[in-house]
């Protein structure tokens, strides 16, 4: 029985520590002569992307037959 007691008392402390440390999930910004690094001066570049879709023709030939087509149109 003690030692279950002793492990929930380790766990909570272990978890009550783990909260009070804030996470350092981003480091901070250089600075001075490393603020210049080509990492920093790199700018979003946003392209235009192209919706393509693809339409059915239906068109008749000889004889009455149907003729179906699919054409890719892109805008």
């Amino acid at each position: 029985m003690k030692k279950i007691v002793y492990g929930f008392a380790a766990a909570a402390l272990l978890a009550s520590t783990q909260f009070l440390v804030p996470a350092n999930a981003m480091m901070a910004p250089p600075v001075g002569v490393a603020a210049t690094s080509e990492t920093m001066q790199a700018g979003y570049h946003y392209h235009h992307r192209r919706v393509c879709t693809v339409r059915t023709i239906v068109k008749r030939g000889y004889h009455g037959r149907r003729i179906v087509k699919h054409v890719r149109v892109c805008r």
